[in-house]
C-alpha cells in the first residue's frame, strides 16, 4: 500500500465506514493530529482513539468526500509529506449538496517496511468563504435558497466537532482591541465574555505572556505585512494565572467601519511544548546527577564564549573512582558521582555551569570570574567538602582533582577544554587531590 492508497483507506474508515479499528490501523503509535477533535490535540494514537470515540458517539452517520489537488513530497525513502484539498459532504441527509472544503497536510514514515500516518492537520482556507459565512460552504447549482437557521445551526455544530481551536479577532490597533471572539477560546481562558471584557477592557494584549508580548506583536505587524498572514506560538493568561501554550495563526481583515484588523484560529499545543521541553531538559542534563551533561554545559558556555566575556573552567575527577567501585560496588559510585554533583551546586552561583561530561569527569564554568584568590579558594572548597563526605569510605583514598583554565573571552570552546584538561593531567600526575591554576600571564 502506497502513501495515497494510505490516505484513502484511512479517510473511508473514518468519514464514510466510521470503522475505528480500520482507521486506527492506518496510524502509528505516536501520531501527532489536530482537526479531530474539539479543543483537542492528540498527541499519540491513544489520544486520538478516545477522541475519534466521543465524535463518532456524537455523529455516527458518515460522509462522503473526495480528494483533490493531491501532491506528494518525499524527503527520504522511508518518508513522506502530502498536501491534498478534501471536499466532504454530508451522508444521507437532506443538505447533500453542501460541500465542505479543507486542507489536509500529512506526514507518513514506513515502519517495518509499511507506511503508517506520524502527522496530520486539516485546516479551512479562508479565501473560500462567502458573503455574511464564516465556513467555506458551497450550494450545488440545483439548490434553491439557502440553509434555514435549523440546519444551518446543524452544520456549524458538526464542522465545530471536527476542527479543533478557538477563534478569536482584534484590531491591529494599540492594545489589539477586542473584535470577535468565541465559546471555545473563552474557555481556552476560563473566563465569561463578561468577564474577559472587565479584566481586559477588551485589549486582548492582556492575555498574552508579558515575557512573550513584544515577540508576538512583532511577528504579527511584520508578516501581516508581507503576505497578509500569520502563524506564532506563545502563552496566554488564563483567568486562574495559569499559563496556556497556543498556536495562533492569522489572517488580516477589514472590518465594516474600515478598520485593520486580524482574525485568528487558536490551537491549544500545551502538551506538545511541554513535551518538547521535556526532550530538551532529557537531552541536556545527566539523568544520573540531575546537573547539565556535556552536551548542556557546552551549549551554556558556548553562549557566554560568543559575548566575549572572560571566564575560568574547573576541570575534574575523582582520584582512585575505579578502586571504590571495585571496593565498595557499583551502587556505591553511583552515589559518589552524585554527592560531588550536589557539591559543585552548593559552590555555585546562579549563573555559574556545573556539568558531569562523562564517567567520573566533572566540570564547572565561572563566567566573569577570574581572580586567582577567588578560583583558588573555590577549588580548596570543593576539593575540602569532597573529603569530608566521603570519609567514610576508609579503604579507599578518595579526593577530587581540578584543573584550571582561565580565560579573556577571546579563544574558542575547544581551547579552553583543552588547557583545562591538560592542568588536570598535571595535577593527576604530581599526586592527585589538589588542583593547578592557570596564571595570569598564561591566560588564554
Amino acid at each position: 500500500m502506497g502513501v495515497k492508497e494510505l490516505l484513502i483507506y484511512f479517510l473511508d474508515s473514518y468519514l464514510v465506514r466510521r470503522n475505528l479499528e480500520d482507521a486506527l490501523s492506518c496510524l502509528s503509535d505516536h501520531v501527532i493530529s489536530l482537526g479531530t477533535g474539539v479543543q483537542e490535540v492528540a498527541l499519540n494514537k491513544e489520544e486520538l482513539r478516545a477522541l475519534m470515540i466521543r465524535e463518532f458517539k456524537s455523529i455516527p452517520g458518515g460522509f462522503v468526500y473526495r480528494l483533490d489537488h493531491y501532491q506528494e513530497c518525499c524527503y527520504k525513502e522511508d518518508v513522506c509529506g502530502v498536501y491534498c484539498s478534501v471536499v466532504t459532504s454530508i451522508k444521507d441527509t437532506d443538505v447533500s449538496d453542501i460541500s465542505f472544503q479543507t486542507r489536509l497536510t500529512m506526514t507518513a514514515a514506513k515502519f517495518g517496511g509499511q507506511w503508517k500516518i506520524i502527522n496530520m492537520h486539516m485546516s479551512a482556507p479562508s479565501d473560500q468563504q462567502e458573503d455574511e459565512e464564516f465556513f467555506p460552504i458551497k450550494y450545488g447549482r440545483q439548490a434553491v435558497g439557502k440553509l434555514n437557521a435549523e440546519d444551518g445551526k446543524k452544520l456549524v455544530e458538526i464542522m465545530l466537532s471536527m476542527l479543533p481551536g478557538g477563534i478569536m479577532g482584534g484590531y491591529l490597533e494599540k492594545g489589539f482591541p477586542l473584535y470577535i471572539i468565541n465559546d471555545t477560546m473563552l474557555d481556552y481562558l476560563g473566563y465569561t465574555y463578561d468577564e474577559l471584557v472587565k479584566e481586559t477592557g477588551e485589549e486582548m494584549e492582556k492575555i498574552i505572556e508579558p515575557e512573550d508580548l513584544e515577540r508576538v506583536r512583532r511577528t504579527i505587524y511584520d508578516s501581516i505585512q508581507v503576505n497578509g498572514e500569520y502563524d506564532v506560538q506563545y502563552r496566554i493568561i488564563r483567568k486562574d494565572g495559569t499559563r496556556l501554550w497556543v498556536d495562533d495563526k492569522g489572517h488580516a481583515i477589514t472590518t465594516e467601519d474600515g478598520r485593520k484588523a486580524m482574525i485568528s484560529v487558536m490551537l491549544d499545543i500545551n502538551d506538545s511544548m511541554h513535551l518538547q521541553e521535556k526532550l530538551l531538559q532529557e537531552t541536556m542534563e545527566d539523568s544520573l546527577t540531575g546537573i547539565l551533561n556535556r552536551r548542556g554545559a557546552t551549549a551554556q558556555i558556548s553562549a557566554y564564549i560568543s559575548l566575549q566575556k572572560p571566564g575560568a573552567l574547573f576541570m575534574m575527577d575523582i582520584d582512585n573512582f575505579k578502586m571504590l567501585n571495585d571496593t565498595y560496588g557499583h551502587q556505591c559510585g553511583d552515589h559518589i558521582l552524585i554527592l560531588l554533583a550536589k557539591i559543585l551546586k552548593d559552590y555555585s552561583r546562579e549563573e555559574d555551569v556545573a556539568a558531569r561530561i562523562g564517567g567520573d569527569e566533572f566540570i564547572l564554568y565561572l563566567p566573569e570570574c577570574v581572580e586567582k584568590h577567588v578560583l583558588e579558594k573555590r577549588a580548596e572548597n570543593i576539593g575540602s567538602a569532597f573529603q569530608i563526605e566521603v570519609a567514610v569510605y576508609d579503604r579507599v583514598p578518595l579526593s577530587v582533582s581540578i584543573g584550571i583554565a582561565v580565560s579573556d573571552g577571546k579563544s574558542g570552546l575547544e581551547h579552553l577544554f583543552k588547557t583545562a584538561d591538560d592542568r588536570l593531567y598535571a595535577v593527576k600526575k604530581s599526586g592527585k587531590g589538589t588542583y593547578k591554576y592557570q596564571d595570569t600571564e598564561e591566560a588564554l
